[in-house]
C-alpha cells in the first residue's frame, strides 16, 4: 500500500494539473487560422500568440491598376501602328451591246481610232537530205533602216522602191511600206524610222557587203532627196551564183512547214508576253509573215532556213475604251473611261487574209458583246487631296471628281476625324457594279 501510494504521488507530481487531449491541440492549431474580427477591407486572425497579422488588399488593386494600364499603352500602339483609311469608290459606269465596225488608222486621223504596230522576227532552221547538185543563181539580202527626216507626215513607199549605195548597187524592197514621219523627242525634232528587208537587185556574190548608207534614186531632184535615206541594219548576204547541194521539192516544203509552226507558235507566246501593259492585243490582230532564206550546205545535207516576222495591232487601252463608249453610248461625256472586263469583246478583223494593217495604213475590224465601260480617275491625285483632311471634307474633294459615283470611308483607329498624313496610309478601293 505504500508503495502505490507513493506511485500515486509521483504520478500526480508529473502530470499537470489541467488534462489536455490531442482533439485539445488540434482544435487549438485550427483556431490559429479562424477570423474571428473583420473591419473594413481587413482581415484579423487569431494565431494562438500574442502578436495579430494584417494583410492589406490594397496592393492587388495597385497590380490590377497597373495592368490596365499597360493594356491601354499597347491598345493605342497598335492603333496608331495601324491607322489609316480605307475609301471604297464607286465610279461611273454604264454597260452596253456592242456590235459594230469600225477603221482604225496608223497615224490617228482625227475622228478615227489610232493604232501601232509591234513587229517581232525569228529564224529557224531544219536539216534535210540533199538530192544532188544544180547550177543556181541566189539574191543577197539583208535588214537597213529607213529615216524620214523630211515632216511629221508619214510617208509610203511602193512595192521595188530602190536603195543604192555610194558605189551604186542597188536594192529593192518586196512590199511597199509606210515610213513614219518625224517626231519631237526631250523638245527636239528626230526623223521617223522603219526597219525593213531588201534584196539585191542582181545575182551574184558582189552584193554582199557590210555595213552602208543608202539614198533612195525615185527622190533624186525633189526636196525629199535629202531627207529620206537609209543605214544598214546588218551585213547583206546570200548572193550566189554557181553549184550547191539541193534537195527534193517536196522535202523543202514539207521542213518549211514544220518551220513556219514551230515558228508561230514562238512568236505569238513571245508577243502576248511582251505586249505592254496600256495596249490591248487581240488574237485577229496578229499577222504572221515568212520569208525564205538561201538554202546552205551542211555536210552532204541542205540546210533550209526560214524568217517568220509578226505584225501585231496594239490599241491604247483609254483609247480604245472611249472609241467604244462614243460610237456605242447614247450620251457620253468623254471622260477618261476604260473597260472592265475586255474578255466580253470579240474582236475580229476583216478580210484578214487581204489585210496588211503595217503597209495599209488601217485596219477595219468588228466588235461583239457586251461592254463594261466605267470612268476613271486620278487615284494618285485622290490620296493627295485627301492627305491631312478632315472626313467631313470628303463631299468637297469629290466634286473635283466628277467620274466618282459614291464613295465611302473607313478610318482606323475609330476614334479619328481626318485622314492620314502619310498618303501611304490612304488605301483607295474601286467598287464596280455586279
Amino acid at each position: 500500500m505504500i508503495i502505490v501510494n507513493m506511485a500515486k504521488n509521483a504520478f500526480q507530481d508529473i502530470v499537470p494539473s489541467k488534462k489536455r487531449t490531442i482533439r485539445d491541440v488540434q482544435n487549438s492549431r485550427s483556431r490559429a487560422h479562424k477570423p474571428i474580427q473583420k473591419t473594413g477591407d481587413d482581415f484579423e486572425y487569431d494565431t494562438g500568440y500574442d502578436d495579430n497579422i494584417r494583410k492589406p488588399r490594397s496592393s492587388r488593386f495597385a497590380l490590377w491598376f497597373v495592368a490596365g494600364v499597360v493594356i491601354i499603352v499597347l491598345v493605342l500602339a497598335f492603333s496608331l501602328l495601324f491607322a489609316g483609311a480605307k475609301v471604297s469608290i464607286t465610279p461611273k459606269q454604264n454597260k452596253t451591246l456592242v456590235d459594230a465596225q469600225f477603221v482604225a488608222a496608223l497615224d490617228g486621223v482625227a475622228g478615227e481610232l489610232a493604232y501601232e504596230i509591234m513587229t517581232i522576227e525569228k529564224t529557224d532552221s531544219k536539216k534535210i537530205e540533199a538530192a544532188g547538185r544544180e547550177e543556181i543563181e541566189e539574191k543577197a539580202s539583208g535588214r537597213l533602216v529607213i529615216f524620214n527626216d523630211f515632216n511629221t507626215s508619214s510617208q509610203r513607199l511602193i512595192k521595188n522602191t530602190r536603195f543604192e549605195t555610194p558605189e551604186g548597187l542597188v536594192y529593192r524592197i518586196n512590199r511597199s511600206v509606210v515610213v513614219p514621219g518625224q517626231k519631237t523627242e526631250d523638245g527636239e525634232k528626230v526623223p521617223g524610222s522603219l526597219e525593213v528587208t531588201v534584196y539585191a537587185d542582181e545575182a551574184g556574190d558582189k552584193f554582199n557587203i557590210g555595213l552602208t548608207d543608202f539614198t533612195i534614186p525615185g527622190f533624186k531632184g525633189s526636196p525629199r532627196f535629202d531627207s529620206f535615206y537609209a543605214r544598214s541594219k546588218t551585213p547583206m548576204t546570200g548572193g550566189f551564183i554557181g553549184e550547191k547541194l539541193t534537195a527534193d521539192p517536196v522535202d523543202v516544203e514539207k521542213a518549211k512547214s514544220e518551220i513556219h509552226t514551230d515558228l508561230k507558235e514562238q512568236l505569238l507566246n513571245e508577243a502576248f508576253s511582251q505586249s505592254p501593259d496600256e495596249f490591248y492585243l487581240f488574237e485577229d490582230g496578229v499577222f504572221v509573215e515568212f520569208e525564205s532564206q538561201s538554202q546552205a550546205e551542211a555536210g552532204d545535207e541542205v540546210e533550209i532556213i526560214e524568217k517568220a516576222i509578226l505584225y501585231g495591232v496594239l490599241f491604247n487601252k483609254e483609247k480604245f475604251a472611249s472609241h467604244i463608249a462614243e460610237n456605242t453610248l447614247v450620251a457620253f461625256d468623254e471622260g477618261a473611261v476604260s473597260i472592265a472586263d475586255i474578255s466580253t469583246l470579240t474582236v475580229t478583223a476583216i478580210d484578214k487574209e487581204e489585210a496588211r494593217p503595217w503597209e495599209d495604213e488601217e485596219f477595219e475590224f468588228s466588235v461583239g458583246g457586251n461592254a463594261h465601260i466605267v470612268w476613271t480617275f486620278d487615284e494618285e491625285k485622290l490620296k493627295n487631296d485627301l492627305s491631312s483632311r478632315a472626313k467631313a471634307a470628303l463631299p468637297t474633294v469629290l466634286s473635283g471628281y466628277p467620274s466618282i459615283g459614291q464613295a465611302e470611308v473607313v478610318l482606323r483607329p475609330f476614334w479619328k476625324r481626318s485622314f492620314p498624313d502619310k498618303v501611304s496610309k490612304i488605301k483607295i478601293e474601286t467598287v464596280l457594279d455586279n
